[in-house]
Formats: C-alpha cells, sequence, structure tokens
C-alpha cells in the first residue's frame, strides 16, 4: 500500500509517499512548495494542492489516501483549522480542509486525514524507529517552540493520570518560566544573550561556536541540566522506558545530551530522530493504515 504523507508548516508544505511494505518514503515523489503564511485562503490551498498533485504526477502507483500533519490550533478529527490571532494561515480560520482537498484532489474524503505535526513526528519514532522496541515512550521536539508526546505502543496518551493534559509540555512551567520559553530556539538565544550581551539568530552558529567557545558550550550544557530536571518527573510519572528527541536543537545532542543523561540517569534510553525532518511526513503517512487509524481515530479529537 502506498499513502500520501504531507507536513504543513506556517510557511511551506512538503509530500511524499511512503510505501507501508518498505517502510520508507519513495525520494523520487518529494515535493515542497514555500507558502505564504498571510495570503488568502485560495492562495494557501492553491499552493497546498499544488505540493500533493506533484508528489501524485511523480508517483508510479496507485495512492492510498494522504495523511497530513498540521500544526494547532485544528480539529484533526473533522479536518477544520482553528488557527486564529497568529501570525500564519490565519484565512483558513473555520475552513474545512478535508473537503477543500477532496474535491481539489479527486480523492474520496475519508482517505484524507490529519494529526497535530507533534504527534506526528512521535507516531513514526513510536511505529518504525529505533524506539519502536519499547512500549511506553515520549518524544519531544526541541525547535521553535516545545513539542511532546507520549505513546504506549505507538498511540499517543492524551488524557491520563499519568500525562499532563493532552500530552502538552510546552504550557508547564518550569521554576515559573513557560517551559515553551525556555526549551526552544528562542530560549537558548536568550540565555547566551544574558550570559554574554552578544545577540544571535539561530542556534546552529552557537552549537558551532561552542566547539572553541567555553563560555557558548556551557550555554547548551545547562540547557542539557534544566530540560532534564524539567522533563524527568513526566517521565518518571509515565514509566518511560525511551526518549526520543527531534527538531533543530537536537542536531546539538553532543554538547547538551551528557547533561541530559546525567540528570535523567540510565532509564530511559535516549534517542535522536534518524528520520529529522521526514518523521512528520511518514507519521501522517501511517494514518492510512486502517487498523492504527481505528485505534487512534478517537484520540484526534482530544489534541
Amino acid at each position: 500500500m502506498y499513502s500520501i504523507g504531507v507536513d504543513v508548516g506556517g510557511s511551506h508544505i512538503t509530500s511524499c509517499v511512503y510505501n507501508h511494505k518498505t517502510r520508507k518514503l519513495e525520494k523520487e515523489t518529494l515535493s515542497n512548495k514555500k507558502v505564504d503564511p498571510q495570503d488568502s485562503k485560495t492562495k494557501i490551498i492553491d499552493n497546498w494542492v499544488a505540493c500533493i498533485s506533484e508528489t501524485i504526477r511523480n508517483s508510479a502507483e496507485d495512492i492510498n489516501g494522504i495523511g497530513m500533519a498540521m500544526p494547532g490550533p485544528f480539529d484533526y478529527y473533522n479536518g477544520i483549522c482553528k488557527i486564529a490571532n497568529v501570525d500564519k494561515l490565519q484565512s483558513l480560520y473555520n475552513v474545512n480542509i478535508r473537503l477543500e482537498l477532496s474535491e481539489r484532489l479527486k480523492i474520496k474524503s475519508t482517505h484524507i486525514r490529519f494529526i497535530n505535526d507533534a504527534s506526528a513526528f512521535s507516531i513514526a519514532e513510536a511505529l518504525i524507529g529505533p524506539a519502536s522496541v519499547y512500549n511506553k515512550i515520549v518524544a519531544i521536539t526541541l525547535g521553535t517552540g516545545l513539542g511532546a508526546s507520549f505513546l504506549i505502543n505507538g498511540r499517543p496518551i492524551m488524557k491520563d493520570k499519568s500525562v499532563p493534559e493532552s500530552g502538552y509540555l510546552y504550557n508547564q512551567y518550569y521554576h515559573n518560566t513557560l517551559a515553551d520559553e525556555l526549551f526552544s530556539t528562542r530560549g537558548i538565544i536568550n540565555t547566551y544573550a544574558n550570559r554574554t550581551g552578544k545577540s544571535a539568530t539561530n542556534v546552529k552558529d552557537l552549537s558551532e561556536e561552542a566547539k572553541t567557545n567555553g563560555h557558548t558550550r556551557k550555554v547548551f550544557e545547562d540547557f542539557g541540566t534544566r530540560l532534564g530536571d524539567f522533563i524527568r518527573p513526566y517521565l518518571n510519572d509515565f514509566d518511560a522506558e525511551a526518549l526520543v528527541l527531534g527538531g533543530n536543537i537536537s542536531k546539538a545532542f553532543d554538547l547538551f545530551g551528557p547533561s541530559l543523561q546525567e540528570q535523567l540517569g540510565r532509564i530511559p534510553q535516549i534517542y535522536v530522530s534518524e528520520f529529522g525532518e521526514e518523521a512528520a511526513i511518514i507519521g501522517s503517512a501511517l494514518l492510512l493504515d486502517e487498523d492504527y487509524y481505528s485505534e487512534i481515530k478517537e484520540d484526534l479529537k482530544l489534541m
């Protein structure tokens, strides 16, 4: 079986065919388009349709359906965008994306499915990544914000006494500061500015600087210490066996990983995502597996 996985961001869309038998993306079908997040509804959907259509044209196989990893807020069960009062995709507010794409792409509406982008990443890791040998895993994305998902046997746990509400960590507090402000790109940049009096534009440049600058390296080491101290109670409550890290900041794991590991101990086992930016595409494509979708369908109402 072949399905299309789609990763939608505020300023881009990427789509690719996923082969459910080989558990791999068909790279020759990958398509990417830039999107102006302030464009009209018509222009944004035009770009999305153009991207997905290109993937379909480049595939020699029959496509079973489309899975889409979307940023929130979004009604993932019904396929309706709820993004408002932010600087991205506001023209799509209350638009039924499922029906729009079904009509334009001539694909049954029931075969177009949606999931939170952080959850899509975690599903790929839990079902086909190295952490798939464990029953209980926590996956977090460290980038422009802090994404998190708690999973049992590949199923995101949205409501349980052992996990925070909806599995979210970004809205939790660490020493009276919102976690999303600390464990993100801006968190690292702000810490660097406070300690050095210098400005930075991205984590990649800082990670390069940290190789020769002890003060900058200490910023990453302290990031790992604080992150470990923050997530340890959640991991313990969940009895997590593995922790998977994704997002751009995870590429600097060699700088913050040792201090994170020191805080957490030997359990859970820590993995850095091998899929990288492909994880959300793979995770969304897995929604077309009928058995799996029937397991998580009701959970989509809680995302």
